[in-house]
């Protein structure tokens, strides 16, 4: 028999900056998971539960978080899932857990995460004592645990989401063509958006309300980190919020009396990964992986792209919008909300749990609307893993175990690179670049990524000091060329600009 899998139940919670006692992610998590239960209206759902996924916690670690949660909810599970990092993890889970309960492997299942990092930032500064259980490294993790960039690329700090992510917005906007000036109002345009729905919503962070121009201009209480971006264009993980939701199958929510208003069918899902590391993508600016997992969504859902009534995108940094409306073929300009929430940098951040406070939100808005559908992107590392969810009041077309990502995943590592060389000598034309800023918001340094005579791609610093590095923030770099060379004693790649 095959079953339908549904989301009956959904819980988000934001704790209070000034909590005199704020709780730790298992005390979050149970929380929003007991929520979850008892927005379903069913108390016997909790019963059923017999698979508990959780999104992984950066803020605080335990040795087998699924087990301390069972048991501070009483559930006996059968199927524990702890994930590595990514952002994309919610939505991967989701298409798991549909999966699981359509082919009978699941009755329901706990899809659950949290993060408490305000916390623990107000514990290190002497603010409050928090009295939570040890720390104890993760037992196991549901998926493999890789690194997320090279050593090669860790040299150049590659491993720091914005310099990363600044890479990847410079790239873009060199690819479109467009000047420097008119990608930063584009990019306070998103950002501009992103904070009006954050302060709108009641489980947002951040509710306060700011124009492009406040996001975009640097300043005291915004220093720009690695430019492009400023902080208040950067996802901030400094937040203790936790969502959580419950999946079972739509004849077990029938058996136990759950209202058909309470159930949303996740409709189509998939989950791809574009090639792993950063230096090794023949490409620099777009999504290939997002496109296709997109397309594999609505493909299963029997979804139109202009059937979809609001979006989530992923919102680290502008660049993920940004690359989401290029993966869908849509205009900037167009009407329908890029996010449910209010995105990473206002709404919050809460680590690899993000997406999953988007899905609680889209669940609420079908409720509400069970005419409309939505569509949810999910990002985890560097451009590297992506999910994608598409959601409705019906079922979708096609189940979950149709979907078949195998010759699609394979097809996008097919133009793999080789990696970079490590000791590179004359011409270098730059692909993209990022250049870093300290605390006070003077710049330090400028890294660059870009090709060889050859046609090897190479990583590299640029020579030059505070001022001359504020000078080149005024150009476009991506085209330029200058002369590399490797220092042995340093063990750095050097970049003398030569235009």
């Amino acid at each position: 028999m095959t079953f339908t899998p549904v989301i009956a139940g959904v819980a988000q919670y934001t704790g209070s900056r000034q909590a005199s006692k704020p709780l730790d992610p298992l005390a979050l998590m149970t929380l929003t998971s007991g929520a979850a239960v008892e927005d379903s209206g069913c108390a016997k759902l909790l019963e059923a539960i017999d698979a508990v996924f959780v999104a992984n916690i950066v803020s605080w670690t335990y040795a087998d978080i699924c087990s301390l949660l069972g048991q501070s909810l009483g559930i006996k599970s059968k199927d524990n899932r702890y994930s590595s990092i990514g952002g994309n993890t919610p939505q991967k889970f989701v298409n798991e857990a549909a999966l699981a309960i359509e082919t009978g492997k699941a009755r329901a299942v706990l899809i659950t995460g949290a993060e408490a990092a305000y916390a623990v930032r107000r514990a290190d500064k002497g603010q409050v004592s928090l009295g939570w259980p040890p720390k104890t490294e993760p037992l196991y993790y549901s998926d493999e645990e890789k690194p997320g960039f090279t050593d090669t690329e860790a040299v150049y700090e590659v491993f720091a989401p914005t310099l990363a992510y600044a890479y990847l917005e410079n790239a873009l906007r060199a690819a479109k063509n467009r000047s420097l000036a008119n990608h930063e109002k584009l990019m306070g345009k998103i950002c501009g958006q992103l904070s009006k729905i954050a302060s709108q919503n009641p489980y947002s962070w951040d509710k306060t309300p700011r124009t492009a121009e406040e996001i975009t201009s640097p300043g005291p209480q915004n220093r720009m980190v690695c430019y492009p971006y400023t902080m208040r264009m950067s996802a901030n993980i400094h937040v203790d919020q936790s969502a959580s939701i419950i999946m079972t199958s739509r004849q077990l929510a029938d058996e136990l009396g759950i209202a058909a208003s309470k159930l949303v069918f996740p409709t189509g899902g998939a989950t791809l990964e574009n090639i792993w590391f950063v230096t090794q993508r023949p490409t620099l600016h777009d999504a290939p992986a997002l496109k296709e997992a997109a397309r594999l969504a609505l493909e299963q859902s029997g979804t139109r792209i202009d059937e979809i009534a609001f979006f989530d995108f992923y919102s680290c940094f502008p660049w993920a919008v940004e690359a989401a409306w290029d993966a869908l073929l849509l205009s900037e300009d167009d009407p329908r909300p890029i996010s449910l929430t209010g995105g990473l940098p206002y709404f919050g951040g809460p680590g690899s749990n993000y997406t999953l406070h988007a899905i609680c939100a889209a669940a609420e808005k079908i409720r509400a609307n069970p005419e409309q559908k939505a569509l949810v992107t999910a990002l985890g590392w560097y451009n590297t893993k992506w999910s994608a969810g598409v959601y409705g009041a019906k079922p979708g077309r096609h189940p979950f175990a149709e979907v078949n990502t195998g010759p699609v995943q394979q097809q996008l590592l097919k133009h793999t690179l080789p990696e970079p060389e490590p000791e590179p000598e004359g011409a270098l034309k730059i692909e993209t670049y990022a250049i870093v800023h300290d605390s006070t918001g003077l710049p330090q340094r400028a890294t660059v990524m870009g090709r060889l005579e050859n046609g090897r791609r190479a990583l590299a610093r640029v020579k030059g000091d505070p001022g001359f590095f504020s000078e080149l923030e005024k150009k476009e770099l991506v085209g330029a060329v200058g002369n590399v060379s490797h220092d042995k004693e340093g063990g750095l790649n050097w970049l003398e600009l030569t235009n």
